[in-house]
């Protein structure tokens, strides 16, 4: 893989990692690193298997993201009496 690639795509998931929890924000990240992944591929800054590995990694994130959001809200609710 390209160096250049490989720095924006760590710099797209570290914004995706630890970015505030809003859903809008993390869907722009998560636009931008498909988006650089589907760029890179095309053009041939990474192989069809990088970019794979890649789609994957994105795909762990957002996972990640929707539990920590669902963590959030169940600590957010009012105990039941």
């Amino acid at each position: 893989m390209h160096t250049d690639l490989r720095y924006a795509l760590n710099s797209a998931y570290e914004r995706m990692k630890f970015q505030e929890p809003s859903p809008a924000a993390f869907a722009a990240s998560y636009a931008l690193s498909l988006g650089i992944i589907m760029g890179g591929e095309t053009c041939k800054g990474m192989s069809v298997e990088e970019a794979a590995v890649e789609r994957a990694y994105v795909s762990m994130l957002a996972a990640l993201y929707e539990i920590r959001l669902g963590v959030q809200a169940v600590g957010r609710e009012v105990p039941r009496r």
